[in-house]
């Protein structure tokens, strides 16, 4: 027989594991941003986005990720002379519409569908600042698009890449993973690595973007030779030390 002592029962605690919430998980994403661990962030924010599709919070850090993504890549070559700075991708766009007459509009769009054709004849600089804009966009098979006719381009008019046709390679690589097409990205890659008129500095987002197709493709110890090569470049390249450490 138990005793009333007017205290109020313990409460009953539930073994099940407390779930996390959306913001909660938004919100370590953002401190894996300021660590610069951008892969491990964009994986709990397009979770979030598939519970969640129009959380703007999620769809905010997740621009900012592919921002800092996308000056690494073009920031990370020797013989840049200026720092490029990049226009809010609508109005890349609209300029391209009045300067060019793509006529390309902003509906709604499918990452992994093309979404504009046009048929005007672009230069090089053109097809890959539309490819940015693509990009940035999130519309990863039109810039895939672009930055190939971009690299062809170049490639007729010059007698190596040079920063422009690495810049647009190593980006379309970058869409390529982002539509995980490792394979594909892997076939882009792997004649630039080759190619003997590429200085090994050169050639370092490029070894980078092979350790992340390695790793995509379940070879561990692949990835971590290509991871290896960069840092014998940059010890501070993108994530590449803390990628070797996991691996």
């Amino acid at each position: 027989m138990s005793e009333n002592t007017g205290e109020s029962p313990e409460k009953i605690h539930s073994l099940e594991a407390t779930r996390v919430s959306l913001k909660d998980e938004v919100e370590s994403a953002k401190i894996l941003l300021q660590e610069g661990l951008y892969d491990e962030a964009k994986k709990i924010l397009y979770r979030a986005l598939i519970l969640s599709p129009h959380f703007k919070k999620a769809q905010e850090i997740l621009s900012q990720i592919q921002k800092k993504e996308l000056d690494q890549i073009l920031e990370s070559h020797p013989r840049s002379q200026t720092k490029s700075s990049f226009e809010d991708p609508d109005e890349v766009i609209r300029k391209l519409n009045e300067d060019l007459g793509l006529e390309l509009g902003l509906e709604s769009i499918d990452p992994h569908l093309e979404n504009w054709n046009y048929n005007a004849e672009l230069s090089g600089k053109e097809h890959f600042d539309l490819g940015v804009a693509f990009f940035e966009m999130g519309c990863f098979r039109d810039a895939i698009r672009e930055l190939q006719k971009s690299i062809r381009v170049v490639r007729q008019e010059f007698t190596d890449l040079g920063e422009l046709g690495v810049s647009a390679l190593a980006l379309c690589a970058e869409c390529f993973l982002g539509l995980d097409e490792a394979f594909e990205a892997k076939m882009i890659l792997e004649p630039a690595i080759s190619d003997a008129e590429l200085q090994h500095e050169e050639k370092t987002p490029l070894y980078y973007l092979m350790g992340r197709v390695e790793e995509a493709l379940g070879n561990r110890s692949g990835a971590k030779a290509w991871y290896g090569k960069v840092l014998l470049s940059d010890s501070f390249f993108r994530d590449a030390a803390f990628r070797v450490k996991t691996l």
